[in-house]
């Protein structure tokens, strides 16, 4: 068995294909992880624009200062500091909105704790609304007990309780989130996390990688095929069992090892730009209403393994494919369309199920949802509730106990021509 696992392993990597394309996918990881935090910008408070790993420089320097637990009276005591500036006319000016902060005042006092001030401002703010100026602070009664966390708690119910033309939630799935963010720890605790951040806001690049390992895997049965060895290799002692087997694990470990190469380029080519700072922090500093009880580095991990079980469900499609077409090329073409198709396809406002079926399906899979107050709270009520990275989980472990089975029996059932 150990010798034909080595050889299955070395057919598909000495592939001409394979590594053309272990190259390029390798290549357009890295160079596209690497824009992300190369083009990354920061102001000081002169307005002097920062680019790059200087960029993330800054923002530790500014957010190290204003870095620890996020307490009522230090949330307090910031909102008074920003009223303040109101409160002196040469501030201020009038533009369409209405009376508003002055760009060099903005500059100077705001735009270098930009990232913290978002903290604040968004429970403030209506769910899936967007506060650039942070206006809503300008009228927080700070007077008021618990004024921060009890508003996340109103937004929170704001955004359970509305009316939608797609989805309302149900009791249970009131209940359900509820109970999830009553388990979110509280002060949140502040500070730099750029490289985390980052990553989050561009892991579905991914993608790439995926695509990758299903060219590479797409000749592991239909190669056979095409190269009339299947009547050689269907009428050997082993060809219909152990073979067979051999393939499908040498599919797995290639596909794992080289997955785990892209997570090294990208989340390393990140990490090393805007630094590791901040593993430890919440991740409700992207969005302070997350329902998710996790780390920043716990949710990377979180997205990782999900994107790595997307792929192995996307490997055990292709390998099914690669046995029942029989045609490398035409593996290749129904694999492209499975998981590209769904990135040109757009939520419904209407649909709820539409737009929980779209959130599963491979290009949407592998995006995270912790940093946005809509997919953030998407559930799926299937006797009970289950949250969006539960289901996306299992959809794809059962994808790939579906496929696995599938595949053998294609391969063993083929006609030798």
């Amino acid at each position: 068995m150990k010798e034909l696992l080595g050889l299955e392993l070395k057919k598909i990597i000495r592939n001409k294909l394979t590594l053309f394309v272990c190259i390029g996918s390798l290549t357009i990881t890295g160079i596209l992880f690497s824009l992300a935090v190369f083009r990354e910008i920061a102001i000081d408070e002169n307005g002097k624009q920062y680019v790059g790993k200087e960029a993330f420089d800054l923002e530790r320097m500014y957010d190290s200062k204003v870095a620890g637990l996020l307490t009522e009276d230090k949330v307090k005591k910031t909102i008074a500091e920003y009223q303040k500036l109101y409160s002196d006319p040469d501030n201020l000016e009038e533009t369409a909105e209405g009376t508003t902060l002055k760009e060099s005042v903005f500059v100077k006092y705001i735009q270098p704790y930009y990232s913290y001030f978002k903290v604040i401002d968004e429970v403030y703010i209506e769910p899936s609304t967007i506060d650039m100026t942070f206006s809503a602070l300008e009228d927080v009664d700070t007077a008021q007990e618990r004024s921060y966390y009890k508003a996340r708690e109103n937004k929170i119910s704001t955004l359970l309780n509305q009316e939608y033309l797609d989805w309302n939630y149900s009791d249970a799935e009131k209940e359900f989130w509820i109970n999830r963010t009553d388990k979110v720890e509280l002060p949140y605790e502040y500070g730099y996390c750029g490289g985390w951040k980052t990553f989050l806001n561009c892991s579905e690049l991914l993608l790439v990688g995926i695509i990758a390992i299903c060219i590479c895997i797409a000749p592991v049965f239909a190669g056979e095929y095409q190269s009339q060895a299947d009547s050689v290799v269907l009428t050997t002692k082993y060809g219909k069992t152990k073979l067979v087997t051999a393939k499908i694990l040498a599919s797995f470990i290639f596909a794992i090892i080289l997955f785990g190469i892209h997570i090294m380029v990208a989340l390393g080519v990140q990490l090393l730009v805007a630094g590791a700072d901040g593993v430890a922090l919440p991740i409700q500093l992207m969005n302070v209403i997350c329902p998710y009880s996790l780390t920043m580095g716990s949710a990377v991990l979180m997205v990782i393994i999900t994107a790595l079980v997307v792929m192995l469900g996307m490997v055990s499609l292709t390998l099914f494919l690669s046995a029942r077409l029989a045609k490398t090329f035409l593996t290749l073409i129904v694999n492209v369309l499975v998981i590209m198709v769904p990135m040109f396809l757009s939520i419904s406002e209407t649909s709820g199920i539409w737009n929980r079926v779209l959130m599963i399906l491979p290009a949407m899979a592998v995006r995270p949802v912790y940093q946005d107050d809509f997919f953030g709270y998407f559930s799926y009520p299937i006797v009970t509730t289950f949250d969006i990275t539960t289901i996306r989980l299992g959809v794809y472990v059962i994808v790939t106990l579906i496929f696995i089975p599938l595949a053998i029996r294609a391969f063993k059932k083929h006609e030798v021509c």
